[in-house]
């Protein structure tokens, strides 16, 4: 098992210098790796590998997560599915890659993958509030926005906007956790993209409903107002997420 998931054992962890706390978000760092089959390869194919990563990865202590999203509503994407690990501190996802790296080597399987993941990059993320305190078990909903700041914008103006909106958002019913994901080591460099805004939801129903509201209600918002003052974002691919690890 050499080689299983390789490319999602670079420790790629730099600062983020500009990023200030703001209150009523928490930090979460991330890995993704964005992959595609090889030729006459299906998904079925992939899983044993995947299996035999999320076993070493269960092996010892870590409270690593590790998730596999699949596009859903993507005009032509570039790469059949990608994975996401988060961890709470940079120091935490280092000692995850070193261990995995160990066991990795040690298993000793020189198998060549059905698969081929050329496309990774750290990011550092602000985690707003949820509706929930856990995501129930099966298919979640996961949306994206690339979105880009506007010349004098006020950062932590714009957050607590987006927050109070949320809020009163789960108050008419919503149900959807968010986050802003700012992309570093490894992304690419010509890509214009300041920070993608990302929202998950338990299910498929829950999300039209988010839709509902944000139609019907939070896009006219005072908040919105404030956040549209300070940031842009373009139209939203959608995928459908699997926890591996939680």
């Amino acid at each position: 098992m050499k080689y299983i998931f390789s490319t999602i054992l670079v420790l790629s962890i730099s600062v983020f210098a500009q990023e200030p706390d703001i209150e009523g978000y928490t930090s979460v760092y991330a890995q993704y790796s964005f992959c595609n089959l090889k030729e006459g390869k299906t998904f079925s194919d992939a899983r044993p590998y995947i299996g035999e990563y999320v076993e070493l990865a269960n092996s010892f202590e870590n409270d690593v997560n590790v998730g596999v999203l699949f596009p859903m509503l993507a005009n032509e994407p570039d790469h059949d599915f990608f994975f996401v690990e988060h961890a709470n501190s940079r120091e935490e996802m280092g000692a995850y890659k070193d261990k995995m790296f160990s066991l990795i080597m040690a298993a000793g399987n020189n198998e060549q993958l059905p698969m081929e993941c050329n496309v990774n990059f750290s990011a550092f993320q602000r985690v707003g509030p949820s509706s929930f305190d856990e995501l129930p078990e099966g298919r979640r909903i996961v949306k994206y926005w690339p979105c880009n700041y506007k010349s004098g914008f006020n950062r932590g103006e714009m957050r607590q906007a987006r927050r109070q909106m949320s809020l009163e958002a789960f108050e008419a019913g919503a149900e959807f956790g968010y986050r802003y994901i700012i992309p570093n080591s490894g992304y690419d460099r010509e890509d214009d993209t300041d920070y993608y805004l990302s929202s998950v939801a338990p299910n498929e129903e829950a999300s039209g409903k988010n839709s509902d509201i944000w139609w019907s209600t939070s896009r006219n918002s005072e908040h919105m107002d404030v956040i549209r003052k300070n940031t842009s974002c373009g139209r939203s691919t959608t995928y459908m997420a699997f926890a591996l690890k939680e």
